[in-house]
C-alpha cells in the first residue's frame, strides 16, 4: 500500500515542479513526474527506514512522508541542474560534430 502512496506523492511533486518551472511539452513533463516518483520512493522507503527504522506493520510514519517529499524534490532539483548543463535534447542535435 505504501508503494502507491509514494507514487502518488512523487507524481504530485513532479507535476507541481513542472508547472512551477514552466516546462513545456509532454515528454519533459512526464520525465519530471517519473523522476518525482523515483525520488519519493527512495526517500519514503529506503531513507526513512535507514533514519527511523522499519515501519510498524501496515502503519504510516510522518517521517517517511517528509523524506519522500524531500527525496522527490532533491531528484527534481538534480534533474534541473542536469538539464542546464546538458541542454535540451532535440532530434537535430548530434553527439558528434563533423569537422
Amino acid at each position: 500500500m505504501t508503494f502507491f502512496l509514494w507514487c502518488a506523492i512523487g507524481a504530485l511533486a513532479g507535476g507541481l515542479a513542472g508547472v512551477l518551472m514552466g516546462t513545456r511539452g509532454l515528454i519533459p513533463r512526464l520525465e519530471e513526474v517519473a523522476v518525482g516518483v523515483f525520488g519519493a520512493f527512495l526517500g519514503g522507503e529506503f531513507l526513512a527506514t535507514m533514519v527511523a527504522g522499519p515501519a510498524p506493520e501496515g502503519g504510516f510514519r510522518m517521517a517517511a512522508f517528509v523524506t519522500a517529499v524531500a527525496g522527490a524534490l532533491a531528484l527534481l532539483a538534480l534533474l534541473k541542474v542536469m538539464r542546464k548543463a546538458v541542454g535540451p535534447m532535440r532530434n537535430g542535435k548530434s553527439a558528434l560534430r563533423k569537422r
